[in-house]
Formats: C-alpha cells, sequence, structure tokens
C-alpha cells in the first residue's frame, strides 16, 4: 500500500472524529459495545441510514490508537480487508472500525486471519443487514454481533430535539404512567411527527427521497445475498411493501400475499422471511393457547418509517395499524411478543408482552376486551389506560 494511500485514509479518519463531536446524544446500543469483552471483535448490523458510521466513530473516540475507514473507498478498492488492517497494525493502530464491510468480497477471511494473529481489535458495520449476519455465521466463536435498530421515539427526541430522557423498562411503563405522562406530556406533541420522519436519521430535507433510495438498494442489492434477484421478485417485494402500507395487519396473510402478487403460497413466505431479514418488516406470530388450533400466520407490520413512505404517493393509512405498529416497533426490538388469537368469531385483545396483556386502540378504546391494559392516543392515564407513547422510550 502507498503512503499516499495511508496517509489519505489517517488524515480522513482524523477529519471524521472531528466531525462526529457534533452529534452529542449516542444511541442505546453505544453503552453496550463500549464495554464487551475485549476477546471478541464486534459486528454492528441494521437498516440503512439508521446511524451505524456516527456509532461507528463515536466508539471509536473512546478507545485508544483507533482508526475508522469505510471499505468501499476507492482509494482501497485493490487491497484486501487484511492487507489495509495488517499495514495499519504495523505502524502502530490497535483499534480498527471499518464500516460497510461487506462490500470487500472474502472479508469473513480476512477477519478470521486477523483475529487469530491477535495483533488488533476489529469493530465493523454493514449496511446490508442480511450480507452481515449470513456471512459472519462462520465467526461466532471470534465475533458478537449486535443489531442496531431503527431509532426509538426516545432516541429520536434526544438526537432531533436535544433532550435527555432516559430509559424506562416496560414494567416502569405500567406502574409509573401517571408520573410519566406528567413528566413528558410536552413531548407528545412530536409523535406524529416521529411516526413521519423518525427511525432512520435522513434529515427532513430529502428524507423520502433518501428513504426510497434505501429501500430500492435493501430490494436488489441485500436480498441478492440469499438468492438471486431478478424484475419479477423486486418488483413483487415493492407490492409487498405497498399492500402491507394500505393494510390493517390482520388483514394480510400468506394466502392473501399469494393470491394478490399472482405467486405461490410458499413464494410468499419466503418473501416475508427475506424481507424479515433485510429489517423492512416485523412479523409478529400468534400465541400458543391450549385448545385453541393456532396457525403460524404473524400479523406482519412495517418497520417505522416505510408506512408513511407509502401515505406520501397517496396511499390512505389506517389509524389503528399505525398505533400497533408502534407499539410492535418499541416492544418487539427488546420483549419476546405474541398477538392473541382467539376461536373464529371471538374478540380478542391485541398483545401478549411480558405475561402481560395489551390492547392497542384510540382514546376512546373500552376494556371490552378484557386487557390488562389498554395503550391509547392521547394523555389521559386511567387505571387501565396507558398513553401509547410512553412505550417509545423502551429502548
Amino acid at each position: 500500500m502507498e503512503e499516499k494511500i495511508l496517509n489519505s485514509l489517517m488524515l480522513t479518519s482524523r477529519r471524521l472524529f472531528s466531525w462526529v463531536t457534533k452529534f452529542k446524544r449516542k444511541r442505546h446500543l453505544f453503552y453496550e459495545l463500549r464495554n464487551i469483552d475485549e476477546e471478541y471483535y464486534v459486528g454492528i448490523r441494521g437498516f440503512r441510514g439508521v446511524g451505524k458510521t456516527v456509532l461507528m466513530l463515536q466508539l471509536a473516540r473512546e478507545f485508544p490508537k483507533s482508526v475508522y475507514f469505510s471499505a468501499d473507498s476507492t482509494l482501497l478498492k485493490p487491497f484486501s480487508i487484511y492487507e489495509v488492517v495488517k499495514k495499519l497494525a504495523d505502524i502502530g493502530f490497535k483499534n480498527i472500525f471499518i464500516d460497510e464491510i461487506h462490500k470487500k468480497p472474502e472479508w469473513t477471511a480476512d477477519i478470521k486471519t486477523l483475529y487469530d494473529e491477535h495483533e488488533v481489535r476489529i469493530f465493523f458495520s454493514g449496511s446490508s443487514s442480511i450480507d452481515l449476519a449470513h456471512s459472519s455465521a462462520d465467526l461466532s466463536r471470534r465475533v458478537v454481533l449486535k443489531e442496531l435498530p431503527p431509532a426509538s421515539f426516545r432516541e429520536y427526541l434526544n438526537i432531533k430535539k436535544d433532550t435527555d430522557i432516559p430509559r424506562y423498562s416496560f414494567r416502569e411503563i405500567l406502574e409509573k404512567k401517571f408520573e410519566l405522562t406528567q413528566k413528558y406530556m410536552d413531548y407528545y406533541r412530536y409523535f406524529n411527527e416521529y411516526m413521519t420522519y423518525g427511525g432512520v436519521l435522513y434529515p427532513q430535507k430529502g428524507f423520502y427521497d433518501a428513504l426510497e433510495n434505501s429501500l430500492r438498494k435493501v430490494i436488489i442489492e441485500d436480498l441478492s445475498a440469499l438468492r438471486s434477484i431478478n424484475i419479477k421478485y423486486e418488483t413483487d417485494a415493492f407490492k409487498l411493501l405497498y399492500i402491507l402500507a394500505k393494510s390493517p395487519p390482520f388483514e394480510v396473510n400468506y394466502s392473501t400475499i399469494a393470491k394478490r402478487l399472482e405467486i405461490s403460497k410458499n413464494m410468499a413466505i419466503r418473501l416475508v422471511h427475506d424481507l424479515t431479514r433485510a429489517g423492512v418488516i416485523l412479523p409478529v406470530l400468534p400465541c400458543s393457547k391450549k385448545g385453541v388450533d393456532v396457525k403460524k400466520e404473524p400479523k406482519i407490520y412495517l418497520t417505522i418509517p416505510i408506512r408513511m413512505f407509502f401515505a406520501k404517493k397517496g396511499v390512505e393509512i389506517n389509524k389503528g395499524a399505525m398505533r400497533e405498529e408502534f407499539f410492535v416497533n418499541h416492544v418487539k426490538r427488546i420483549f419476546e411478543i405474541c398477538y392473541l388469537k382467539g376461536k373464529r368469531g371471538e374478540k380478542t385483545p391485541d398483545f401478549l408482552v411480558e405475561n402481560t396483556v395489551i390492547e392497542v386502540g384510540g382514546e376512546s378504546k373500552k376494556r371490552y376486551q378484557n386487557p390488562d391494559y389498554i395503550a391509547v392516543d392521547g394523555l389521559t392515564p386511567e387505571r387501565s389506560k396507558i398513553p401509547l407513547f410512553l412505550f417509545g422510550f423502551i429502548y
């Protein structure tokens, strides 16, 4: 590697270390990754635009003798990950932060070799959640792989509005609903803004152009790590997102997907599975229930703010689906969640979380389905009602 290329890499790294200081707030995963056992390399995967690069740079500033580079840099195109890291190790760097690592062929073999040589410690990330999860399976003894989920409502407020809201556990939200509502009610006015521009951290100007570009890259590039992608598969993936965006979750199942897309049911299941691994959709399976034949048909939710992306294109959005989507997007990232499914024609509440039955609804929602709690719009906590926005503080 030529000295001028190495110098350029180091200067870019130093400039980015300075640039990232303007981001005062940190994602919840920062504190966990900072304290992971030094024995392991660390991999970070997540949907495009959730903040992986900023997280990597913030982490790099915490460790001595650190350097950062992006594997898709044109300057580094002739060199393997192994060659670049060895050169950096030779001049004294001990902690190497590599972004977009999936762009380099044979990166897993290089990481294995570098780990075995024990000269440096490596943190890496990639925009392709599928490729990272798929390729890093061989690195399980060497790498701790973590997912950076879309920014929560709490993180959105902390980053975009310069607030300092701490995390609250599921139990704290249930038990302290009155105190928390009083303390944070002023932030409820940002709920719709979050549903429109939250999750990913693009600037509002050009937000949906950037999101559309990300979705196209996920479908065209990332899914190709699993299987060959043709024009029909690409079209079907976008059509499925459109169908999900305009439908309540309970109206979409494998059979309706197969019918609407004119594909087999097995292909519908595969498409849902692929988009789930890509981080675009969130399926919630039914709860097991004694005496009830529970088929494994999931309720399917979109990652925030994909539903609003389609709303901007003229799709009429179901408000009930939006409420449930907010709840699922937060709770499912941390806890096991399933939806309650009764006998045919039987009305049941929505979800079971931590042995607690939760119904999600509007402010006027009643307890006729007999849940333990109702997560509702608005700011009026009652004995069994909890303002929905508080569940955005779980992570």
